[in-house]
């Protein structure tokens, strides 16, 4: 093997295979990663057993070759470096140079690792770009990061029924979907979180939904998962039918008022309160004992005098994901779910409890 390529893009595809590897497993396989230089790329493959991701790297191929190499080894020389950079050797010991900069790296016995599962038949989906990257920001902050808790929240509900497909994920606190108008015979399948974190695609999206895999392919990268084998709860239930109050608030400057009475409260009690009186809006925080915020807007719609309590950080996300200038929030009591929708659509909903219904 011997090829050239640039330190920083080559640092960039590294890095999306960090939550795929697993650092603290005693096999060779979970803490490597497959280069294989042909033609004008170098293939980078990483597993931890479960999932699997590839991606490449534009690179100038003299020789074309593979090496399996230790994955943390490389991540860290790759990132030191900068501009152009030299890769060659054989399956058993790589050399690295840069400059002046020269690294030997000793390669882990190829036969560890595994080869790729192909899935060819399944459900499949296609998006573009903005379509996919759009829905996984706004429903990807609802997802439970506490391994600990609930498997089946652990991940990205997919969601198909006769008459839409929803991206849904939720932590039991808070309840994000995208929907998209697909009419198909109904399937689930909970995707794993790190799915979404690992894959970065570069153009339009391809999925493949099999009983128990799943695939994602965009260009030259795609990573391949077992989904997660638990029942995600119906979701529908806790989502109110009816409101008695619809309020509409400049998403701008709801967010710049968030972040400034954040301030004193994110990172501490992290509650603040939202006041909705007579078109005026009234954004509160306190930090215990060391002191207190507000700041306040207006509002358009029926708020009837309620005040509702938040942990600031998911009103914060959930304002954050609106697509549209203006938020509507939808609002029944102090004590029942809050929900946020993009103004005048039903394709996007963020559900949010209150903070005196979590404590």
């Amino acid at each position: 093997m011997k090829l050239t390529t640039k330190a920083e893009g080559l640092s960039k595809k590294l890095a999306q295979h960090g939550k795929v590897i697993q650092q603290k497993s005693s096999t060779f396989t979970s803490d490597a990663v497959l280069l294989s230089a042909n033609g004008t790329t170098l293939q980078l493959t990483s597993t931890d057993l479960t999932t699997y991701l590839v991606n490449a790297e534009p690179a100038e191929v003299a020789e074309a070759g593979r090496a399996l190499v230790p994955f943390k080894f490389l991540k860290d020389i790759v990132s030191a470096l900068s501009g152009e950079l030299i890769i060659e050797g054989d399956d058993k010991k790589l050399q690295i140079s840069s400059g002046k900069a020269h690294y030997d790296l000793a390669c882990y016995q190829m036969d560890t690792f595994p080869s790729i599962p192909e899935i060819k038949e399944g459900r499949e989906y296609q998006f573009s770009l903005n379509e996919y990257s759009s829905a996984i920001d706004r429903v990807l902050p609802c997802v439970e990061h506490n391994e600990k808790r609930r498997l089946e929240f652990q991940g990205i509900l997919l969601e198909q029924t006769k008459d839409y497909f929803r991206f849904v994920a939720t932590d039991s606190r808070r309840l994000g979907y995208v929907q998209f108008d697909f009419k198909r015979e109904p399937l689930r399948a909970i995707v794993p979180t790190k799915v979404f974190e690992s894959f970065k695609p570069t153009g339009d999206v391809h999925c493949v939904i099999t009983e128990d895999e799943c695939l994602f392919s965009s260009g030259d990268t795609q990573i391949i998962s077992l989904l997660i084998g638990a029942e995600f709860p119906n979701y529908n239930d806790i989502v109110p039918r009816e409101w008695e109050y619809t309020v509409n608030v400049k998403k701008s400057e709801l967010l710049d008022a968030l972040r400034r009475v954040g301030a004193v409260v994110f990172g501490g009690t992290d509650v603040i309160t939202l006041s909705f009186k007579e078109g005026r809006l009234t954004v509160q925080g306190t930090a215990q004992d060391q002191g207190n915020a507000s700041d306040e807007l207006g509002y358009e719609g029926e708020g009837g005098g309620l005040s509702v309590s938040f942990f600031g950080t998911k009103l914060l996300d959930g304002i954050s994901s609106v697509g549209t200038e203006n938020a509507e929030l939808h609002m029944n009591s102090a004590v029942h779910p809050v929900v946020i929708k993009d103004q005048g659509k039903e394709d996007f909903l963020y559900l949010v409890m209150p903070h005196k219904q979590m404590e």
